[in-house]
């Protein structure tokens, strides 16, 4: 019996260390706090149910973020702050929900050194009712399948965002932005 009491027990502290693999370090609260810091006058998705995903999206072996965002106008750019409209067909004229990419630079992401790229929808591609916001990295097992269509060779982790068409579409880091990648629709 004492046996199984102690099964038990580890099997208790180990579950919530599987269950963080989406934040690894980087929680809702400091995604709140870094979409609240940079966009102070944005709409946001109510605090507690903000989508995010971590990943070394730029390669320099610290784990950035990304999550989804509804701004309410274009924010303004600077130094820290770069923003780009990657969706250019059949745009709006109002903002839907968009990507923001915090790029991690140092241990502190309040530091100044952050860089942060705001890629603003003015479609509604990341509003489909099956949308879902991917993160893969080398270690997946798909992971080369993806890249292998990008027109840049990268090790970097890979946004994949599903379309309602069933093709995926990807963010990548180029060396100097994230970059869109739409691959041609095949029949």
């Amino acid at each position: 019996m004492k046996y199984i009491y102690t099964l038990i027990s580890i099997l208790m502290l180990l579950t919530p260390l599987s269950c963080s693999a989406d934040t690894t370090g980087n929680n809702l609260e400091t995604v709140n706090k870094l979409l609240n810091h940079y966009f102070p006058n944005q709409q946001k998705q109510n605090n507690s149910k903000v989508v995010f995903k971590t990943g070394d999206f730029n390669g320099d072996g610290l784990e950035d973020i990304v999550a989804l965002f509804k701004p309410k106008s274009k924010p303004a750019e600077t130094s820290q702050l770069r923003v780009s409209t990657p969706w250019s067909y059949s745009p709006d004229k109002k903002y839907h929900r968009s990507l923001v990419i915090f790029q991690k630079a140092g241990s502190d992401w309040f530091s100044g050194k952050t860089q942060v790229f705001a890629l603003l929808a003015t479609t509604g591609v990341l509003e489909t009712p099956s949308f879902k916001l991917i993160v893969s990295d080398k270690s997946d097992k798909d992971y080369r399948e993806h890249t292998s269509m990008l027109p840049l060779k990268t090790n970097n982790a890979l946004i994949i965002l599903p379309t309602e068409a069933g093709i995926d579409t990807y963010v990548y880091w180029d060396k100097v932005k994230y970059t869109l990648f739409e691959p041609e629709e095949i029949p």
